[in-house]
């Protein structure tokens, strides 16, 4: 549920960023009360997994407040491609938190601690759930009207913090039936963490190294091809480079070998216009000559 929506993707931005710290860390010292209440390392590290959303949401409103700089002579296409290394900054940190986590309750287990039932502990992860669902969708909706991959990445941050205490809210009443339930849920939700942040760090690095267009991509490029001239074959050695909403794409593309130069400019420079004007996109295009 959204009551107001801000106007712009760097506003979304800053938001999402200062909402995710206030929320969390109110949420991380509840959860931490209720996990030292409990005796619980799956608490305690969902605690802290909360306490991560806080530190990475400072993360985004440092990266937005870079990415969002104009261009200048050292990065003519601008800054937004910090965005993807906050991503990556939040997915680091969370991998982190997960790592650790593994150890701890490995060692619970070892040891054969239990966790203490306590109705407060009940209360406390039952608001973070409501609490982190709630942020997760509000989150979401901001990253999908504003197409922004580091708001994504906090939105799954605040989901996967849901799903992780809504696991520790289960094991909580299956406490009293197994004394090793606070260890392996504390290692379920370790494994959560760990995978959420290999696909955030994942996502982001594929924008950074750039990437091949997409089959649906690659068939508009023919497309667009073909209406400017039927000379135009093989599109080949396409690339595609994000600099956030700025997308810059080089190709390659076969003419006749009998054209003149300024005949061959002239249908290269039609098609990176119609290419600006359809895509949004900055084309750069080499011309080869084909064989018959």
């Amino acid at each position: 549920m959204v009551y107001s929506m801000p106007s712009s993707k760097e506003e979304a931005g800053y938001l999402e960023g200062w909402v995710s710290v206030i929320v969390n860390t109110l949420l991380f010292i509840i959860k931490l009360y209720a996990g030292i209440l409990a005796n619980s390392i799956a608490i305690i590290a969902d605690a802290f997994h909360t306490l991560s959303d806080s530190i990475t949401s400072v993360a985004l409103i440092i990266g937005y407040k870079i990415a969002f700089k104009p261009p200048d002579e050292e990065h003519p296409f601008g800054h937004q491609r910090f965005e993807s290394v906050t991503s990556i900054i939040i997915g680091t940190l969370l991998g982190v938190v997960g790592f650790e986590f593994v150890q701890r309750s490995i060692s619970k287990l070892i040891s054969r601690e239990t966790l203490i039932f306590s109705w407060i502990a009940v209360i406390v992860l039952a608001v973070s759930v409501v609490a982190k669902e709630w942020l997760a969708r509000w989150a979401l909706g901001l990253a999908t009207r504003f197409n922004a991959e580091s708001i994504k990445a906090d939105a799954w941050h605040h989901r996967s913090d849901a799903v992780a205490t809504l696991l520790v809210l289960i094991g909580l009443f299956m406490s009293r039936l197994a004394w090793w339930i606070d260890g392996v849920l504390g290692l379920m939700v370790s494994g959560l963490i760990i995978y959420v942040a290999y696909d955030i760090i994942k996502r982001a690095s594929e924008n950074i190294l750039g990437r091949s267009p997409t089959p649906s991509e690659k068939l508009k490029l023919k497309d667009l091809a073909s209406r400017i001239s039927g000379d135009i074959r093989d599109l080949h050695h396409i690339h595609l480079h994000e600099y956030g909403e700025h997308v810059e794409v080089t190709l390659h593309i076969r003419l006749p070998p009998g054209i003149n130069l300024s005949e061959a400019h002239e249908i290269a420079s039609k098609l990176e216009e119609l290419i600006r004007k359809e895509l949004k996109w900055e084309a750069t295009i080499h011309v080869e000559p084909y064989k018959d």
